[in-house]
């Protein structure tokens, strides 16, 4: 606290103090129903919004049949039961309730006091209010406003300000405040509401707007959250031009968007958090804003739509096996907003990533990704211990695979989000960084790429990290276009260590893990769960090679498709031969040497790098 506090500057100091005067002062006042300032509850003004299509999106009244019987898809749950009448501040899966406090006391991240703030909160996003609105949009059955209507009102019986954890993070509000727009737009013109309650929503709009600019993540999250808020400040300025604050609020919701899209997007298009599902958030953030913009006259700076090209590329390009890798932290989230315009072409074949430290082998609709970048902005609470980890995807199906999140403040947190999780090596059963809570990390591995080569035949990867010191942990890959992978690991350091190879994956004939014939290590494979969405976990299996050994040592596979498989050998360390069917493959690494050589009916071929 007293190292955190001297980092912080004069202005950071001065932020954070009138914030918590400002928390108390709050919680000295008498809860009350949000009060409209005079003049503010005309009609609704002439501001453009987003189209919905002509028809129902797939699935859309089934969901809203659910949430009418109050039963809640969320992230990865599915029918969860919050009671018939909804408590508000319940985590219904691990049956705990926040307690009912001025919102700046309640320890959300405690789970044992708490449960997952991260469920609660996405119910009160009221994501699902939306779809009830939609639900009306398209059918016109008054059944689904008569249940959003009860569930508004009850809501705000529940959560006056400023009690409760439904208060106790501005990007919550902020989208609430972005579903309750989406309300307020697709029921303008609906008979079955009462007058009245066009006045209750443009309140609580207000009281939306006037707690996100008091309460700005400027300093506690100047990532997403920061982000989030702007754009929710922007569009309750713009679309509520009304309130007596209504164009300071859009104009400065409008330059935090603008301010950090230059802050938080790295050279080469991807999101600073490190994680490629933020990425997707930010990038999703950006587009609603611009959308929102444009409808409504307002000029587009071109610094802002390079921004979003360069993440749309980025995006596009780690995607051409059918979806993108999932490399650090997926929350399940997303931005309420309708399918835009969206085309960016990618940037073909294999590419390096270097700000982000990502590198894509690609070839026929299959890309290997090596993760060899900086563990995260700042404390590094998004990023996994994952330094050189390997993932595959081919045709759309993940074949080895990142375990996924699966949640946040939970007892697997760390499981999840450790080495041993993560297609690496591992030394000494150690993390490569020390969890610090549940988003913060200690003494984070420095990784660092010493080649990187990519030709219309083969690619070629090298680099190492720190994570262990004094042990280096070094990876080397080759990729031979159509054919196979090799991945060679040597760990430099002085002493015995214990060494721990790990290779996790779906289904077994999705991808062969050839070590070398005759090999003294230790194999096994056993169950490790994935988690494909926040939540939820599904059956998976990880192969184990374990050594413990003198250092240097070092290992090494072939990745290759099970029906294509040879025969691997090694000699010596550092000399490999991977033999097929007609040809034949010679790898000899020699300190900073790499030397290819390989044997077809077309004759033999020889490299050196």
């Amino acid at each position: 606290m007293v190292t955190r506090l001297v980092r912080m500057g004069p202005h950071e100091i001065g932020f954070r103090t009138r914030q918590a005067i400002l928390q108390r002062i709050d919680a000295r006042q008498s809860p009350a129903k949000p009060c409209l300032p005079r003049g503010a509850g005309s009609p609704i003004p002439s501001r453009h919004f987003f189209d919905l299509p002509a028809n129902s999106p797939p699935g859309l009244l089934a969901e809203a049949e659910n949430i009418c019987r109050r039963r809640f898809n969320l992230l990865g749950y599915e029918g969860l039961d919050f009671g018939l009448d909804i408590d508000w501040h319940l985590d219904p899966v691990h049956q705990k309730r926040a307690p009912r406090e001025p919102w700046y006391r309640i320890p959300f991240l405690d789970f044992e006091r708490v449960g997952d703030h991260k469920i609660i909160w996405e119910l009160n996003r009221h994501q699902h209010l939306a779809i009830l609105a939609q639900a009306w949009w398209f059918t016109k059955e008054d059944r689904f406003v008569t249940e959003l209507l009860a569930q508004f009102d009850s809501w705000q019986r529940e959560n006056p300000y400023p009690l409760g954890i439904n208060w106790a993070s501005t990007l919550e509000v902020a989208f609430r405040a972005l579903s309750w727009l989406w309300i307020r737009f697709l029921l303008a013109d609906c008979p079955a509401l009462p007058a009245s309650f066009h006045i209750e929503l443009l309140a609580a709009l207000h009281q939306h707007g006037w707690y996100i600019e008091r309460y700005l993540s400027t300093y506690f999250a100047p990532n997403t959250h920061l982000l989030g808020e702007g754009v929710a400040l922007f569009a309750i300025g713009l679309l509520c031009p009304q309130f007596p604050k209504a164009r300071r609020w859009q104009d400065r919701g409008w330059n935090i968007v603008q301010h950090e899209s230059q802050a938080q997007v790295l050279p080469d298009g991807f999101h600073f958090e490190q994680s490629v599902y933020y990425h997707v958030y930010a990038l999703d953030f950006f587009r609603y804003a611009r959308a929102l913009a444009s409808r409504n006259g307002i000029a587009i700076p071109p610094e802002f739509d390079a921004v979003i090209e360069r993440m749309s590329t980025a995006l596009a390009t780690v995607s051409q096996a059918g979806v993108p890798p999932n490399f650090g932290d997926d929350d399940g989230g997303r931005v309420l907003m309708p399918a835009l315009p969206h085309s960016q072409p990618a940037i073909a074949g294999s590419v390096a990533f270097k700000s982000f430290g990502l590198y894509a082998m690609t070839a026929d609709r299959t890309q290997l990704f090596i993760d060899a970048g900086p563990h995260g902005v700042f404390a590094g609470g998004h990023g996994h211990a994952d330094a050189l980890s390997i993932q595959l995807v081919k045709a759309r199906r993940r074949v080895l695979i990142d375990p996924g999140t699966f949640c946040y403040v939970c007892p697997e947190r760390n499981r999840f989000r450790g080495t041993a999780a993560h297609n690496t090596l591992q030394v000494d059963g150690r993390d490569q960084t020390g969890p610090l809570g549940p988003f913060a990390w200690t003494g984070m591995p420095h990784a660092t790429v010493d080649k990187w080569v990519t030709t219309e035949g083969f690619d070629f990867f090298a680099g190492r990290h720190d994570g262990y010191s004094p042990v280096i942990h070094y990876r080397w890959v080759f990729g031979l276009r159509h054919k196979f992978w090799l991945v060679r690991d040597v760990a430099f350091g002085p002493g015995r260590h214990r060494l721990d190879l790990h290779w996790h994956y779906l289904d077994a004939d999705d991808i062969a893990i050839l070590p070398p014939a005759g090999h003294d290590w230790a194999t096994s494979v056993d169950p490790f769960d994935w988690s494909p969405v926040y939540g939820k976990t599904e059956p998976a299996f990880v192969l184990n090679f374990s050594k413990d050994a003198t250092l240097p040592a070092e290992f090494a596979v072939i990745l290759s498709a099970p029906d294509a498989a040879g025969t691997f050998t090694s000699a010596a360390p550092g000399s490999y031969r991977y033999e097929l069917a007609g040809e034949s493959h010679e790898f000899q690494f020699q300190e900073e040497h790499f030397t290819w050589r390989t044997q077809t009916a077309a004759g033999v071929e020889e490299i050196s790098l």
